[in-house]
């Protein structure tokens, strides 16, 4: 079975949140340490490098911080809400 969660590194969470990109926005559907999916309205290139940022919570606070990610866009598919896309993280930041 070649099935792209055997690739996976961490576990995955569901997490719907506002997502921005240097291109516009999208949501994001999971989260894991190593990787974002997310929908947006525009389709990516595979390999392009990308820098996002995502409202958090950190645990021990009730304010929002937008977490700073750059990665590897490693899929973009179509779907229904328009293009989903598999982000792989070069560097996570509070």
């Amino acid at each position: 079975m070649n099935d792209a969660r055997e690739k996976r590194l961490a576990g995955r969470y569901p997490t719907f949140c506002a997502v921005e990109l240097d291109s516009g926005t999208g949501i994001t559907r999971n989260l894991s340490t190593t990787g974002v999916c997310f929908t947006t309205d525009k389709a990516l290139e595979p390999d392009l490098m990308l820098r996002c940022f995502i409202p958090m919570q950190k645990q021990t606070g009730r304010n929002l911080t937008r977490l700073r990610c750059e990665g590897r866009v490693v899929r973009s598919d179509k779907s229904e809400e328009g293009w989903e896309v598999g982000l792989k993280f070069t560097s996570l930041e509070w």
